[in-house]
């Protein structure tokens, strides 16, 4: 009798990064959890100092490299590198498509967010239920474009995608860093020269990235994982910045929250959505589907900490912001798939039959395999199209896509 040879099973890890892609936006907000638990816990210790509740960060009691590397007096470096890879994956051709359709879309959610921001600075400048107004500006004028294109990709055409790099460029800290510094002064500032000089220590690391990804493509190619690997940083050093016992005490904060969700909504869907459906004559999967907050806008109130605003210096409430942007984030990134889901089940039920002709418009040429999920030979909607093959490939929960075998040409057509 042969002896059975068993062979060891090979350690594939416990899947930690799996886990955080599973959470929205996990890979930068799980490590700011972590942090600010680790941070507040060593300052409601009196760590370094002996007193209570005036202790130090971890990262500034062990100094650097940690400080720099978790804590927030790095958050600079970081976003510069952040927007030198963000300019490495931009193509000259980008710019052209977009205009086809998706910059309206981006023109009608920026141009009501920067109008309500400008008149809260000029009429309430202290800003209202807690909410600040460098928070509102920072909030209202972002969108997640990583998690747009993950929405889009069963309804997508080329102008669709398109629009990625467009909004990658205007959910980072320059623009919205632009408007919110002309309401704002420095010690020592120097003017406008000054503040020029500000927008264009922003601008170059982008141009940088953006010339070497277009001369070299090696360059573009080993530049295109960066923002994912330096999220988690990012967030650790966000983190660092919020003390939870103060966070937790303090119920306006949670009002400010909930009230700043509802304003982000009522900016970032309303108008971008008449626009889509009524003006570009299309379904709305791209208006809602960009409706959540970037996870970068969290960096923008740490660089205006050294800014005062009427008077009042703004370094004290960037540790507030942060954790108020990170509800936002957290809550908007989770609800906009379904928001997204819930429309385009809207469009297509109220388009069958005779007015199948619209999601035909839009559809056939480039999701053929769409429409035969959502409607049968008759032209009616399926209540369980959810149920055919290519909806499964799409929303079938991760943890279980190894179970949905991939359906071939024969299976998506019947």
């Amino acid at each position: 009798m042969e002896n059975e040879v068993k062979e060891k099973k090979k350690f594939n890890g416990i899947g930690i990064w799996k886990f955080l892609n599973k959470i929205p936006a996990g890979t930068m907000f799980v490590p700011l959890v972590i942090s600010a638990i680790i941070c507040s816990i060593c300052i409601a210790s009196g760590l370094g100092t002996g007193k209570p509740r005036e202790g130090l960060t971890l990262w500034n009691y062990l100094g650097n490299p940690m400080k720099d590397l978790f804590g927030s007096t790095g958050q600079m470096l970081v976003i510069g590198l952040m927007l030198f890879c963000t300019g490495t994956m931009i193509k000259p051709h980008d710019f052209v498509e977009v205009f086809k359709r998706g910059i309206w879309i981006i023109l009608a959610r920026l141009i009501p967010a920067y109008i309500l921001s400008v008149l809260i600075f000029v009429f309430c400048p202290n800003g209202f239920l807690g909410i600040d107004p460098v928070t509102l500006c920072v909030c209202v004028s972002s969108a997640n474009a990583a998690l747009y294109m993950g929405i889009i990709p069963p309804y997508a055409d080329n102008s669709d995608r398109a629009t990625f790099p467009i909004m990658l460029i205007l959910s980072m800290p320059l623009l919205p860093f632009i408007v919110i510094s002309c309401f704002g002064t420095t010690t020592g500032d120097a003017g406008l020269i000054g503040k020029i000089m500000q927008i264009v220590s922003l601008l170059l690391p982008f141009i940088l990235g953006f010339i070497l990804g277009n001369l070299d493509l090696k360059i573009r190619e080993v530049f295109k994982g960066g923002n994912a690997i330096l999220l988690p940083f990012l967030g650790f050093q966000f983190g660092s910045t919020i003390n939870l016992a103060k966070a937790f005490s303090d119920g306006m904060l949670w009002v400010a929250a909930i009230v700043l969700i509802l304003i982000y909504w009522a900016v970032t869907l309303v108008i971008p959505y008449i626009v889509d459906r009524f003006a570009l004559k299309r379904p709305g999967y791209a208006s809602v589907g960009s409706a959540s907050l970037a996870g970068v806008a969290l960096s923008i109130p740490t660089m205006f900490a050294a800014y005062s605003f009427n008077g009042v210096i703004y370094g004290d409430k960037v540790g507030n912001a942060t954790l108020i942007l990170a509800i936002v984030l957290l809550v908007t990134n989770i609800l906009d798939p379904f928001f997204t889901k819930w429309t385009m089940n809207y469009y297509f039920k109220s388009h069958q039959g005779e007015k199948m002709a619209d999601p035909i418009r839009v559809f056939e040429k480039d999701h053929p395999e769409l429409l035969a999920a959502i409607y049968d030979e008759n032209g009616n909607y399926r209540t369980h199209h959810h149920n055919h093959d290519f909806y499964k490939k799409i929303f079938h929960i991760k943890s279980h896509k190894d179970d949905v075998k991939v359906g071939n040409k024969e299976n998506i057509d019947k």
